[in-house]
């Protein structure tokens, strides 16, 4: 297995980590689920800061800027 990181928006940490969408309205959880569709990856196995950044792997799903994590995930060689 391979590792792949992206960068997201670290208030979707808790959905993407730990399965908890209780912090994000339905337009958010869709925007998660849909940039994890697009990937073509599952849930992440670890995250750690990435800091504030206009620009992430997500942009096309969270459009403004924010504080983002760098997320692990495992992926097929």
């Amino acid at each position: 297995m391979r590792t792949v990181t992206l960068i997201a928006p670290a208030h979707w940490a808790s959905y993407l980590i730990n399965g908890d969408a209780s912090g994000l309205d339905r337009a958010e959880r869709w925007a998660v689920d849909a940039w994890l569709a697009s990937e073509g990856l599952g849930l992440p196995v670890s995250c750690e800061p990435a800091g504030f950044t206009a620009h992430h792997d997500a942009t096309r799903f969270a459009p403004c800027a924010a504080d983002c994590e760098a997320f692990d995930f495992l992926a097929a060689p």
